[in-house]
Order: structure tokens, then sequence, then C-alpha cells
């Protein structure tokens, strides 16, 4: 088997940091580089290694779906790279800003493994940590940084590298920043790890072995944990938890208040308008999304986390208390089915 590790970062520095430092101190690694040219409407493919690049080709790519084109060509990709013989373990370096799960749910698919002989080691998250809390909360979009995958890509940084945190087996940091450090073991998924870039040994990557269902477990809102870190640096982290439902007016009136601003929000909640169905809640560098995430088998609750380094955390905590059903309403016997709860843009139609 070939094993494969498929890296995401938000900076370009750091994915051609991270490729040569792996390249020297593992000759016989293969390395994918993809990028996505969206004007173009081009997917670029480079393969190389310690001795240079080896192929060189672009090809059209579909404008509208970046996760499309990365999930069609991973794989075929990766294929004719283990088909050559040249290399013992390959890297995938994806497009600046592109979340990781298009390209590695191919890669950890049974089959795939079994046809290709390839086998998905680690998905790693390469992090600049002196200068991720600006990342992660400032409202700089990735077009600025020349990572927008799709025209009119409005994605915030911290959007993509919140995406590429919580999927991650693997965190890599560069610099020192304390309260980068923390935020990075607050928002990484569970059952991943941080380690240090320059300090982590080729090895270690491709001994690893990549669980697709640890990995779907970290981005399923009803399996949301918050990390076992404690609160330091001024990193804190809200665990907000009821069996109550929010009231469907109160949402609209206070989400921002909840998890608008300089804080990463991600969730589940319940409204009574929609009874059986589960909305889910997702929000950083300054965006905030909601959205159906279907029926759940049982009964989950609401459950909102919310990792900050400003002083609003008792303010937020009194906020989410607020959205709630309260006793009074959860005893009225109101059928909830006749009101128009005005989130039919945001959870589509009852």
């Amino acid at each position: 088997m070939i094993p494969v590790v498929v890296l995401a970062t938000v900076d370009p520095v750091l994915r051609e940091t991270a490729v040569l430092s792996w390249l020297t101190d593992r000759p016989g690694t293969g390395v994918l580089r993809q990028d996505l040219d969206p004007e173009a409407g081009m997917l670029r493919r480079v393969v190389g290694d310690e001795h240079g690049v080896v192929e060189d080709r672009s090809r059209p790519a579909d404008r509208g779906c970046p996760g499309c084109v990365l999930r069609e060509n991973a794989l075929p990709a990766v294929a004719a790279m283990v088909k050559s013989g040249r290399w013992q373990r390959i890297v995938v370096a994806l497009p600046v800003s592109a979340a990781s799960v298009p390209a590695s749910r191919p890669l950890a698919d049974p089959f795939a493994r079994r046809r290709l002989g390839i086998e998905l080691a680690t998905v790693v998250s390469v992090v600049d940590v002196d200068r991720v809390e600006d990342d992660l909360m400032g409202d700089e979009r990735v077009g600025q940084r020349g990572g927008a995958l799709a025209v009119g890509d409005r994605r915030s940084v911290g959007e993509a590298l919140a995406a590429q945190l919580g999927h991650a087996d693997l965190v890599l940091t560069t610099g020192s920043n304390p309260v980068g450090l923390t935020l990075v073991d607050h928002l990484r998924g569970i059952r991943s790890a941080r380690r240090e870039l320059h300090q982590t040994r080729v090895a270690e990557l491709f001994a690893a072995r990549h669980s697709a269902r640890s990995a779907a477990a970290r981005l399923d809102p009803r399996t949301l944990q918050p990390s076992s870190v404690p609160d330091a640096h001024g990193v804190w982290t809200l665990d907000l938890v009821s069996h109550r439902p929010m009231h469907p007016e109160r949402i609209m009136a206070r989400l921002a208040d909840l998890a608008g601003g300089r804080v990463r929000a991600r969730g589940r909640f319940q409204v009574p308008t929609r009874a059986g169905r589960l909305a889910v809640l997702d929000g950083a560098g300054g965006h905030l999304s909601i959205g159906d995430a279907g029926r759940p088998a049982t009964a989950v609750g609401t459950r909102v986390l919310l990792t900050g380094t400003g002083p609003e955390r008792a303010q937020r905590r009194q906020v989410f208390a607020e959205m709630l059903l309260t006793d009074d309403e959860l005893a009225s016997g109101r059928d909830w089915s006749t009101v128009d709860d005005g989130l039919d843009d945001w959870l589509g139609p009852r």
C-alpha cells in the first residue's frame, strides 16, 4: 500500500514550507499540487519530488463547484502517480483555502484503497499560530490572499481555516504565540493532535492511518464536543447545552449577539415550528450561517460551542439562555405548526 497524506492550509508560503520540508526529510516522496484559477476556469496539476517537476498540466474545471473538481480529480491523479511506480509515498497538497473533505473522502474509500493500492494516512492542516487569531476572528476574505476557489468566492479566511482545523487528523504549527496555540487546541477536532511542523518527522505522518469515522464525527453537529483543553491565555470556549428548542423569533433577533463578531461558533439547535428537524449554526471570520441538517435519528437537543478571546463570555451565555423557550412557552400548548417562523430563507420551506 502507498500511504497518502492530504495537506490543507490558508497560506501558500506554509504550503510550500511543509512540502519542501517533507521532501528534504524523506526522499522518494511524490507531491501532487493542485491549484484552481477561477477566472480562467482551470485546474492546474503539478507533480514533482525532490528532483523537481515531473508533470505540469492544466485542464478545464467546473467554475461553480471547487469541491466537485477536487473530488473528481484527486483519485485519477493519485492513481497515475501510483501506477508510475516512482514514489513510495504521496502528498496531496490542496489549493490554498480548500477544505480537506472533498479530496480526502474518496481517498479513504475502501474500494478505492483496494483498487489503487493506497492508504490515506493523515489529513494535515498547517497553521501559523502567530497570526491564527486574526485569521480566525478577522474579516479578511480568501480572495485577498489569492485563495479564491470560484468566481464570487466570498468566504472569509476564518471560515476556510476553521473548516480545515475541524477536519484534520493532525494540526502542524509554526510560531510560538500562546494565544494561537490555545486557539488551535480549542478548535481542532476530537481525536486529533497538534505538533510543531519542523519537529515532526515525515515518517510519522505516513505511518498513521486516517479514520473516516472519526473525521466524520468531528464534523457532525450531532456529535459535537468541546475540547478538553482548559481555557488559558485569554482563550475561552463556552459549551452551551439545553434540551429546550430555541424560539424562532428570538433566533433571528439575537443570533448576531450570540455568535457574531470575533468568535468561532458551531452548533446545532431545534425550533418548535420544525418538529423533528435539526438546524446547524456555523460562524467564523465575521461570517455566520444557519442551515437545515435533516432529521436526527435520536433526540440531540441544542448545543452551541463558542470560542473567543474577547470579554463577552458572560454576555453570550445570557443571550443563549434568553433564546430558548421559557417554561411558560413550553407549557402553553401552542400549536407551533401554524406559526410562520420566518426561517424559510435559511432552513428551507416546511
